[in-house]
């Protein structure tokens, strides 16, 4: 049995016996871990407060097999407030299932632990819009994962598409210019602020890829877009989602510019 240190965020607990439990970790490299959690709930309350869901903490793990063994963790950074905003937890849930779907104990995506990390960070300051975090943390977790959209060539054509609008299709995955988009069908044009913060999401470091803003029908879009192309594209549903649904406020609209006389 070998001695394994790692850095890894808590994404799911499943009690196991009568006092066991195990956790499923994203490590820092972007694999997903299973940890069994001996006597975690012994004595009627959690023993391990750093072996827990939404904790992203310093392990140390026996392994044997692929399989891991707590031996002793130390909390770097706990995002338990979210806990106090239900709307902001049930999504927190919601991405860590999705991270969880989409990463695998054999494959490393350093990126992917960067980016839930930043998004529950962005949901635990209260500064960001959680529906923008949502479909922010949607775009780029799929292109991540070998599903980005090419937003510069028109997947119908080829050609580079010079002129607006910028039209994208959920099933194709890819855009096309209008002349294409109108000829084939199933394309919707790109409202200029969707497409901006699209391409900005796509492209910017995991710290940054939340750092914008967007209203209006731009907004609505942008977000109806990103979950309809995650749920597309990977041919399922999800129960986090479902709840977060539930209880997700529903978007203010914006207050109406007054005209200047």
């Amino acid at each position: 049995m070998a001695e394994v240190k790692l850095r890894a965020l808590g994404l799911r607990e499943v009690d196991f016996g009568d006092y066991d439990q195990y956790l499923t970790a994203l490590t820092e490299d972007g694999r997903k871990i299973e940890i069994l959690c001996k006597g975690a709930r012994r004595g009627g309350k959690k023993q391990l407060p750093a072996a827990r869901q939404f904790c992203f903490s310093e392990f140390i793990l026996m392994e044997r097999g692929g399989k891991y063994t707590l031996r002793e963790a130390d909390l770097v950074h706990s995002f338990f407030a979210l806990a106090d905003d239900i709307e902001r937890y049930a999504l927190a849930c919601y991405l860590s299932e999705l991270t969880a779907a989409l990463t695998a104990p054999d494959e490393e995506a350093p990126a992917l632990c960067r980016l839930l990390l930043y998004a529950l960070y962005a949901l635990e300051g209260k500064k960001r819009d959680p529906a923008l975090v949502e479909a922010a943390f949607e775009w780029r977790v799929m292109a991540e994962n070998g599903y980005a959209p090419d937003l510069t060539c028109c997947g119908v054509c080829g050609r580079t598409i010079s002129d607006p609008p910028v039209c994208f299709s959920v099933a194709a995955g890819q855009a096309a210019d209008a002349d294409c988009a109108q000829r084939v069908g199933g394309y919707a044009p790109l409202h200029a602020g969707a497409l901006r913060a699209l391409v900005h999401v796509l492209t910017a470091e995991p710290d940054r890829a939340y750092a914008f803003s967007l209203g209006g029908p731009s907004h609505g879009q942008f977000c109806d877009m990103a979950e309809r192309y995650v749920q597309y594209h990977l041919g399922r549903g999800f129960d986090t989602l479902r709840f977060y649904r539930s209880v997700a406020l529903p978007a203010q609209p914006e207050p109406p510019v007054r005209k200047q006389k």
